[in-house]
């Protein structure tokens, strides 16, 4: 069945905009001068773009600059305004005849833009050319982490973009559900998903898991021609890349036919009524730790294969992000964050048993109660 494409304008000048200012002021909060980023999503996130091995010089103050290949000059210019050519790709070879030294073009750009003698932060790099950068003085940090705790918290065109989202997600959370039947494959059913996200106007699939019955339990990652049983639980975690190379995450989990067992419908419940309590614990100005102090109550049985999830993380450009709320790690030393969109996750299965519920749900932080996004479609045969 045809579905209608779900859109949204953002104000892409705004967004560029309001993402430089959150880079820029996570940078003043750990002291560190300029990033000299080459990772596509960070990539994409500044420039609301998506170009091949471009590459980003972010001041602590002021303007970025972009750096494409001479191919995409003209891209760039339409789709971001200012771009320069570069031939100082770090995934390159360099050739040594008559070209300056890479570690002292990223010396000029930094006098350039005010921050000579200060720390750079490089996400992503060949050995030798980061070796080079060391040898010649500069001082390196990691600007993954930087990165990360800037775009958790999301940008009024980003909330935007999620709302949308979310709004693809139903139908396409719905189709799989309809189309579950005894007979067809986990990779027949992970075609609807991939067809429906299409149809409602995805980019693409970023990660797609659909599990049955002994599948769900430990979850397995890969989609395989197992046929569905009728009494079967069949879940999904899915997620998909859509406006603006923002990604979703939610899971899912459904009955094949119509008789559930007293057992399959205590363990549904168990598993939903969990995700509830957690979502409620989300709050802005929350420490994370007290967010896992106070963590739902989780039956023994389950305990092991929940503690390899998050309790919650956050979701953005790539497959997840700051903060990771992660029950077997220290707590993160920070709170929660008025409009950080985070995935709420829940797999609820007992070692050696029969089958998994799997449940994850997108909210927005929000003051008072977290916003739900997608609000999953609840199987009335389980929980009722």
């Amino acid at each position: 069945m045809a579905r209608e494409r779900v859109a949204v304008k953002w104000d892409h000048e705004r967004l560029k905009r309001d993402r430089l200012a959150m880079l820029q002021a996570e940078m003043q909060r750990q002291d560190i001068g300029a990033l000299y980023l080459t990772e596509g999503n960070h990539v994409r996130y500044l420039l609301d773009a998506q170009v091949p091995v471009g590459k980003v010089f972010v001041p602590i103050e002021g303007e970025l600059q972009a750096f494409v290949r001479g191919r995409d000059i003209g891209y760039m210019q339409m789709a971001h305004g200012a771009a320069k050519r570069a031939d100082l790709p770090p995934t390159e070879v360099r050739e040594s005849d008559g070209r300056k030294d890479f570690a002292g073009e990223l010396r000029e750009l930094m006098a350039s833009g005010g921050v000579a003698g200060e720390r750079i932060g490089i996400d992503m790099m060949r050995p030798d050319l980061l070796l080079d950068l060391f040898q010649s003085g500069l001082t390196i940090v990691p600007a993954e982490l930087t990165c990360e705790r800037a775009n958790s918290v999301k940008t009024q065109d980003e909330l935007a973009m999620y709302r949308a989202i979310g709004k693809q997600y139903i139908p396409t959370l719905e189709a799989f559900r309809d189309a579950i039947e005894p007979g067809l494959t986990e990779l027949e059913l992970a075609a609807v998903v991939t067809g429906t996200w299409a149809n409602v106007g995805g980019e693409d699939v970023a990660q797609l898991n659909v599990c049955t019955q002994q599948n769900t339990n430990p979850w397995r990652r890969w989609s395989t021609d197992r046929q569905v049983q009728r009494g079967d639980i069949v879940g999904i975690d899915f997620h998909g890349r859509s406006f603006g190379g923002l990604r979703g995450d939610c899971s899912d989990t459904f009955l094949a036919g119509d008789d559930p067992t007293p057992e399959q419908r205590a363990h549904y419940r168990e598993a939903y009524e969990y995700l509830q309590a957690a979502i409620k614990l989300l709050r802005p100005g929350r420490p994370i730790s007290d967010v896992l102090a106070n963590q739902p109550p989780i039956p023994d049985r389950y305990r092991e294969q929940q503690f390899n999830y998050n309790l919650a993380h956050g979701v953005g450009i790539g497959h997840s992000g700051y903060p990771h709320i992660d029950p077997r790690r220290k707590p993160i030393d920070d709170v929660l964050q008025l409009d950080q969109v985070l995935a709420v996750e829940c797999h609820f299965g007992a070692d050696g048993g029969p089958y998994g519920v799997k449940l994850e749900e997108l909210i927005a932080v929000r003051d008072g109660e977290p916003e739900i996004l997608v609000g999953l479609p609840v199987d009335a045969r389980l929980y009722s």
